[in-house]
């Protein structure tokens, strides 16, 4: 799957696997509680999961806290006098097929099941729901807006606005939940407006004509009008499901920009009407943080909006921070996460939904998880009937419209444990954790005073761990895969000395004054990676550079008379020099999704002093930014030593601050993989006259600027700089005087600061394999490369090569395409660009392969439009994909139409680079039924090399064993070499 970029249905359709044992778990829901939630004195009460054994949320024999100190290093300390956001709640989305099938079940059994689900004391308590405004992918019927005409026909008036499709059962299940929970609070969100608003006339594909955006606040106006009457207030909307795709079912592509002036319209008509519902931007993945930014930075549009809203089908979690600490005054929801048949097994399901969506999202400042569908049935249903749905979802429960048998699925269980305890209200509170692989955890402080942590094993192994409030504490074992719910009040303390005097935790709160109360500011070193890095003297800095913040440079943009660009590829259409011709409206591109080692050039024409680049993707091409770059520079064009610059893009400009060089060639190297085509419409390069400084973090600020510093046991200097005041402030950040930031009112600026002689010296260890051809994977060891890449580098001969993974003690890379054949050098620079050494690489030379006249291909699974001849046509865009996840036993079979001689076979996946087998089985035969086992694959790759003794054939067949059912298995090209 691409790590970049995906909605739910590029997230499904790359995604889908085959077991289905994750579908439902119990017909039971979450016993109700025999005592009080919230234990008194010393005493804990304890609920448990564990997965393997099929107990859920179950309570367990009370713990005690006790007076003691503890020395274990997996301690957990509870501290109720630091807090951060407050707590909204927890639910999933009554959507329309959910709301359909609850109505469709007897009375009695509904009763039951919204009680389980919403009813604070005999349920779970959830208290956020997200409803649809009109259809989605999952319906009972077809499309439908609130105010829907014939095609070509339109409405501007909205005098044909009626919310009575939802009046029969979704309207009477949000009100049933309302009456069992009163805190619930409804995010409303439009999959699509009506068609006649959009340049496709139809609620499928297609963006929002300008003319319409004040009818499309007012749509939401009448909508919201008509749901109050109806007696169900909306607390929250959001523009747009996932703007930044166009599904095949409702959806609307609107761009940061479009979704900034919908806002503007929005707040406004809200405004003139009294309506205080509050709005939501963006509502789609994790890593596009500069969506929401870009409104936020917009003052007329920042005004309406209140915060994030995020789904979890690309990033991770700490994106949330990462804009919480750009613009912490906005508040941050997840709105959408769906299991499925991909994740395998109720771990797994189980591990995503409370490990990753509850657990990490509140600890990057979610102030609420909303999941996906509350109810389908057991075909995965019903979907919307005039679109091209997937049934590969979960939802919180399986309903049988047949029957009437509810069942309870992982996620509902999962939710239980933050739902039932977590009250609206709530504060999160300060407890350190462990991360990936330990004890993971988040703490919280009811509005009765009542605390609660919740706490989950990810690791592989069963941990003891303690618990430390103040002076008390207590221990606590929990099996590996399982979770735990622990709550307790009045706790009685004891003496003096603390249970816990010091733990193990690599972030650090930096607290400030504003005119709303005090801001936090969270240092995470998990930030790290997605911030602006540069190597400046002795030290390595990494700033964090906020949407609207900048920094300033002497001098101005140079000529581009002299100039010349290349790139490592480039479409038909979007040639290099298109990024340097003054015009904006043209633009090079690469011509295919970006991965790690794709470049683009510049030859300044002689040696040039300069300090800053500036790349423009252009308002109309907002999404086609470079993801992850790496700068450097070369005198000759063939040297380039160590990156000098690296950082994360983002919509619109984005800004490479550089220590002063002169250099002639400036290369912009990408370093993670997009979906997204990069773009450049316009490259400026400014010049730098004088002054030699760079950015560093600075000493002092300005009257009205708020900083704050601290010092990582590790050494990291961190300082933070807040500007609380009602305008922009600026400050410099260099000895020179010669950068200087600017800063945004209401933002923060971030800076980290590592002395190079401090890092470990990195050492080339060995090299696995030691041949290969182009595009095939190879691993590096050694030590000191540093948890992530930075600065680092890998060459081969003096080519980038493009990085898959990049660890401490290893490092995965490809070989780059069109190298030619022959012995080549791989080398490594550490993050900080030290050389780390190198060694030698065989590139093969495996001649041409056999002509596939008249060849057939087969295969036991295939996709609708990814055929398996696709895999024999000679046009690496086409592919042949399994339609499914991979599973011991898939095939593909090729008949070459006689008998040939061949020794070698390689299977390509093209761009769907996680698609391709782990492992495998190779045979061969001569009449397609006797087979011939030749050779296996064990760790498979993108390109895949089988070699084998030479054998006479006319069948080849490729069974995978592995059993990945996140991952369809592709073959863009399959080639036989004598």
């Amino acid at each position: 799957m691409s790590s970049y970029g995906l909605g739910r249905r590029q997230f499904l359709t790359t995604a889908i696997g085959v077991a289905a044992a994750c579908t439902q778990v119990s017909e039971n829901a979450v016993a109700a509680p025999q005592r009080e939630e919230a234990s008194h004195g010393n005493s804990v009460h304890v609920w448990l999961t564990d997965v393997s054994a099929e107990q859920w949320v179950a309570p367990q024999s009370a713990v005690r806290f006790e007076t003691k100190r503890t020395a274990n290093p997996l301690t957990i300390k509870i501290d109720d006098s630091v807090t951060y956001q407050r707590v909204q709640g927890f639910g999933a989305a009554m959507i329309d097929s959910a709301a359909w099938l609850i109505n469709k079940l007897p009375s009695a059994g509904r009763t039951k099941l919204m009680q389980e689900l919403f009813d604070p004391s005999r349920g779970i308590g959830l208290s956020m729901v997200r409803s649809p405004m009109g259809a989605t992918d999952f319906n009972a019927s077809g499309s439908y807006s609130y105010d829907d005409m014939p095609a070509g026909q339109t409405d501007p008036a909205l005098s044909h606005f009626s919310v009575q499709h939802d009046a029969p059962y979704i309207i009477p299940a949000l009100r049933q939940a309302l009456s069992l929970n009163p805190s619930i609070k409804i995010l409303a969100t439009p999959w699509s407006p009506p068609g006649w608003m959009k340049t496709s006339d139809s609620m499928v594909g297609g963006t929002l004509k300008s003319e319409y955006t004040a009818e499309l606040a007012d749509y939401f106006v009448k909508f919201i009008q008509a749901y109050r009457k109806a007696g169900v207030p909306i607390s929250y909307v959001s523009p747009q499901n996932e703007p930044m795709g166009t599904p095949t079912w409702p959806g609307m592509f609107l761009s940061a920009y479009q979704e900034s002036q919908v806002i503007q319209e929005i707040g406004k008509a809200f405004e003139a009407n009294g309506i205080s519902t509050k709005i939501l931007a963006w509502d789609h993945n994790w890593d596009v943080p500069s969506y929401p930014e870009t409104i936020f930075n917009d003052p007329a549009a920042s005004k309406y909006a209140a915060g994030t809203g995020w789904h979890i089908y690309s990033g991770n979690p700490s994106y949330q921070t990462l804009v919480h600490n750009d613009y912490p005054g906005k508040e941050a929801y997840l709105t959408e996460a769906t299991g499925g048949l991909w994740q395998g097994d109720n771990q797994t399901a189980f591990n995503d939904a409370l490990g990753t969506w509850i657990i990490d999202s509140m600890r990057n400042w979610a102030n609420g998880v909303m999941l996906w569908n509350i109810a389908l049935d057991p075909d995965m249903g019903p979907l919307n009937s005039d679109t091209d749905g997937i049934a590969m979802c979960r939802g919180l429960v399986t309903i049988d419209p047949a029957g009437g048998k509810v069942s309870y699925n992982v996620d509902y269980y999962a939710l239980a444990h933050a739902s039932r305890f977590v009250k609206p209200g709530a504060h999160r509170i300060y407890s350190n954790t462990f991360g990936e692989g330990s004890i993971e955890n988040v703490a919280f402080r009811n509005p009765d005073g009542s605390k609660v942590l919740i706490a989950y094993n990810s690791g592989s192994s069963a941990k003891t761990f303690s618990v430390a409030d103040r002076t008390q504490s207590f221990d606590y074992t929990l099996n590996a895969g399982d979770a735990v719910t622990f709550t307790y009040s009045g706790l009685t303390q004891s003496g003096r000395t603390p249970a816990a005097a010091k733990v193990s935790d690599p972030t650090h709160d930096f607290t400030f004054t504003s005119p709303s109360g005090p801001v936090t500011i969270t240092y995470d070193p998990e930030l790290l990676p997605y911030q602006n890095t540069i190597r400046a003297g002795d030290n390595l800095i990494t700033y964090s550079l906020p949407i609207g913040a900048s920094v300033r440079t002497t001098g101005a943009a140079l000529s581009p008379g002299e100039w010349t660009a290349t790139a490592s590829a480039s479409a038909d259409w979007g040639v290099a020099a298109s990024a340097i011709d003054g015009d904006i409206s043209t633009r090079w591109n690469l011509g295919h999704g970006m991965t790690s080692g794709d470049w683009f050039q510049i030859d300044l024409g002689s040696s040039t002093s300069f300090n800053k680049i500036v790349l423009d993707t252009g308002k109309d091409n907002s999404f086609d930014y470079i993801t992850k770059y790496q700068v450097y520079v070369s005198d000759d064009g063939v040297d380039w030593g160590g990156a000098i610059a690296s950082g994360s893009g983002g919509i619109g400009k984005v800004t490479v601050t550089l220590p002063a060089r002169t250099a002639r060639y400036i290369r912009v190297v990408s370093t993670a993989t997009s979906g997204f085509w990069w773009s450049i419409a316009e490259i400026d390069v400014y010049g730098s006259p004088r002054g030699t400084g760079s950015v560093a973090a600075p000493a002092a600020v300005s009257k009205g600027l708020q900083l704050k510093t601290w010092t990582s046991s590790e050494g990291s200097h961190v300082t933070v700089v807040f500007n609380g005041t009602a305008r922009s402030q600026s400050f410099p950040v260099s000895d020179d005087g010669s950068y200087v930031y600017e800063l945004p009112s209401g933002t923060s600026a971030m800076f980290t600061t590592k002395k190079l002689s401090s890092l470990p010296a990195p050492v080339f260890g060995g090299l696995t394999p030691s041949e290969g051809m182009p595009r095939s994977r190879f691993t590096i060891s050694g030590s000191g490369f540093g948890d992530t890449q930075e600065l680092g580098t890998v060459y081969f001969g003096s080519a980038f090569a493009g990085i898959d993974s990049w660890s401490d003690t290893s490092i995965s890379a490809y070989v780059p395409d069109g190298v030619p054949s022959g012995k080549h050098t791989i080398s490594v620079n550490g993050p900080g660009g030290a050389a780390a050494g190198g060694s030698s690489f065989d590139v093969m030379d495996l001649a041409s392969a056999l002509p596939r006249t008249g060849w057939v291909a087969t295969a036991s699974d295939a996709s609708s439009g990814d055929a398996p001849g696709n895999m024999l046509d000679g046009d690496s865009g086409t592919r042949y994909s399994s339609g499914t996840g991979q599973y011991n036993g898939l095939w593909i079979q090729v008949d070459m139409g006689q008998t040939q001689t061949f020794g070698k076979i390689v299977l390509d996946v093209g761009s769907s680079t996680g698609d391709y087998a782990r492992s495998a089985d190779v045979y061969v035969s001569t009449d397609g039924t006797d087979w011939t086992k030749v050779s296996s694959v064990t760790d498979g790759q993108r390109v895949q090399l089988v070699s084998f003794p030479t054998r006479s054939a006319r069948y080849i067949k490729v069974v995978n064993t592995g059993d990945v059912a996140s991952n369809w298995w592709s073959i863009a090209e399959f080639n036989v070499y004598g």
